[in-house]
């Protein structure tokens, strides 16, 4: 094993948070796991156990402190070698206490800018880069004002969530009062961090969305490719699928991606994964927002199978010091199709033994049991598992991943 230690602050317990516990642990590095309670992990046994199997460490502390986190790492048994996080919540908080430490990291003020979906549409803004109209609203007072500037329909989001929690398309000022009554006596986020109430009130934006995964280090960032997305029905935006590389022309793909890099240099963004969404609407593409790490949704494994190219890897390497390699090593295609309920109770899950039937298919998860009384899915942690696929190209991953998440339909208690 390496000599020191890779920190890691708190993480999901799916996708990527477990998936860099590994490869960090394969490279031969010890690992420092710190979070506010590791009681919390126990909601997920295998995430649990994953934690307690390869953390050398397990240190408790305030994770939402950049002193806390320097003294914690500190007085560690070794020395620390880098620290990183795969949470939005927490990009701001490593990116400061790497620059107390010296340790390699995003510069602080272009995490806190990201993390703020008002302060990064504001910045970029300034700098030119299309955002939808917005205003920032933090008492009902406030709304009306908003509203007249804004426009209905309009989407209402907090300025500190992911996963598409809490984002409410609003047609009625109605609906936009009933949200934003939420969002306004609101003092703190889905993850218990302080939050200034109240949201963003935006222009509904009209057309498909892709994500741009990017990777900056050493003075550029390199663009890895374009991710089409799958969005759910609305009043909600849930995530219900992606395909990597886009299938569209090579032209419309260059201008969001012009998009993405404008908005991370707008940021001064200058080290490591982002995952930037933009809306194609008729005026061109539009940012959505910049996320300061590695795509969530198994979207670094889309990459990795698509291009060779490992986000999380290249992100450990980074963090440790290395070199990341960047450069595509294979051109094919990948896609994963989520899992949604439906209002009831699960009867029976599909048996998933159908899925030796598609090659293609490379991992799969149903999060479901029965007894489960499910609902169409409001947020990305309301689905219900996923079917991810790998191809010669995009087309072909993305009809697999189609037909074999029509296989995986759960059935319900009649009701």
């Amino acid at each position: 094993m390496e000599e020191g230690f890779l920190a890691f602050v708190e993480s999901n317990m799916t996708g990527t948070g477990m998936q860099a516990l590994r490869l960090a642990h394969d490279r031969g590095l010890g690992i420092a796991f710190l979070t506010s309670d590791l009681g919390k992990y126990d909601a997920d046994p295998d995430a649990a156990r994953t934690i307690r199997d390869l953390a050398g460490e397990i240190v408790t502390c305030d994770t939402n402190s950049p002193e806390a986190l320097e003294k914690a790492l500190r007085n560690l048994p070794g020395p620390v070698r880098g620290i990183m996080t795969v949470m939005e919540y927490f990009v701001p908080v490593v990116a400061a206490t790497a620059s107390r430490m010296g340790l390699p990291g995003l510069d602080p003020g272009a995490a806190a800018a990201a993390r703020d979906k008002g302060r990064s549409r504001s910045v970029c803004h300034d700098h030119g880069v299309p955002v939808p109209r917005f205003r920032f609203v933090g008492a009902l007072d406030q709304l009306d004002a908003a509203l007249d500037e804004v426009g209905l329909p309009c989407v209402i989001k907090p300025v500190d969530e992911s996963a598409s929690i809490g984002v409410t398309l609003c047609r009625t000022r109605e609906q936009a009062y009933e949200r934003m009554r939420e969002l306004a006596g609101s003092r703190t986020n889905s993850k218990g961090q302080p939050r200034t109430p109240g949201g963003l009130v935006e222009e509904c934006l009209f057309g498909p969305e892709v994500s741009v995964e990017t990777f900056s280090h050493g003075g550029r960032t390199v663009v890895l490719g374009v991710t089409d997305k799958l969005l759910g029905p609305v009043p909600h935006f849930v995530e219900l699928g992606h395909t990597f590389p886009s299938g569209l022309p090579p032209e419309r793909s260059r201008a969001a991606a012009d998009v993405a890099v404008a908005a991370l240099a707008a940021l001064g963004f200058d080290y490591g994964p982002a995952h930037v969404e933009v809306k194609l609407t008729a005026r061109g593409p539009v940012l959505i927002e910049v996320n300061a790490r590695a795509g969530g949704d198994f979207v670094p494994d889309l990459v990795r199978h698509a291009t060779g190219v490992g986000l999380l890897e290249q992100t450990i390497v980074a963090s440790t010091g290395g070199t990341p390699q960047l450069r595509p090593s294979r051109h094919g295609g990948a896609a994963i199709r989520f899992l949604t309920g439906s209002t009831g109770v699960v009867a029976a899950l599909p048996d998933t033994t159908v899925l030796e039937h598609f090659p293609s298919v490379v991992a799969f998860r149903v999060k479901a049991v029965p007894g489960q009384r499910t609902s169409p899915a409001a947020n990305s942690h309301e689905r219900l598992g996923y079917v991810l696929t790998s191809a010669g190209t995009a087309h072909e991953a993305a009809l697999d991943a189609d037909a074999a998440a029509a296989q995986l339909a759960l059935t319900y208690e009649a009701s």
